[in-house]
């Protein structure tokens, strides 16, 4: 069983070298960097911050957004009404060390933070992912957010995604897919979208690596 740890200021120095050790090795449009200011204020102040360590040696970091009145908050790029804005929650950064990938960690630290966020009270779950990213496009499908829109953000393309934390996530069967497209097609990705589709599950592409979206009716989970 993975032990995750609410990290403290303490953590800080730590965090920050994780974040620059992994993002110097991606894809700068895959990838948002982070100031040290951003982590200082989610560890306690606009967020929590929880981690992996052993022996006391952080090997990874997730990041749990709890924006506060005037804080920067992805629902105003969802157009989410002024009265809902205090009840989102934000997946925010997740860093694992290179020697330590490969044991779904990401996908158990989202999962870490869906409950943390519930604990607190807020209701909606909101975050941004590089089309191109394709492990992180996979576990947070995996999580049961889905895909709300693409925009321009962060110096690259975006899915803006999202999960209703009041009711038990939602694993669409690939049945309920009535169409299919790279996640980096981004013309048919915003067509599904304009046509009033979600992405809500994934696949590989047949002999490759590729990752298609499946798209599905907009239950307005």
């Amino acid at each position: 069983m993975t032990n995750i740890t609410r990290l403290d200021e303490g953590h800080l120095d730590a965090i920050i070298e994780l974040h620059h050790a992994v993002i110097s090795d991606a894809d700068p449009t895959l990838v948002a960097s982070e100031t040290d200011a951003f982590f200082k204020d989610h560890l306690a102040d606009c967020g929590k911050t929880f981690g992996i360590l052993e022996n006391g040696r952080l090997l990874a970091y997730c990041v749990l957004g709890l924006p506060r009145p005037g804080d920067p908050n992805f629902g105003t790029d969802h157009g989410l009404a002024d009265a809902d804005l205090p009840f989102v929650a934000h997946i925010d950064g997740v860093a694992v060390k290179a020697e330590c990938r490969g044991h779904n960690w990401q996908q158990i630290l989202t999962r870490h933070r869906m409950q943390e966020a519930i604990k607190v009270g807020r209701k909606l779950l909101l975050t941004t992912v590089a089309p191109g990213n394709s492990a992180s496009l996979i576990n947070i499908l995996a999580c049961g957010l889905v895909v709300r829109q693409l925009k321009e953000k962060y110096g690259g393309q975006r899915f803006l995604m999202r999960a209703d934390l009041t009711s038990a996530p939602i694993i669409y069967p690939r049945a309920d897919v009535i169409a299919w497209c790279r996640a980096t097609d981004f013309e048919t990705c915003h067509r599904h979208l304009a046509a009033g589709l979600i992405g809500a599950t994934y696949r590989k592409a047949p002999g490759t690596k590729t990752i298609e979206i499946g798209w599905i009716p907009d239950y307005r989970i």
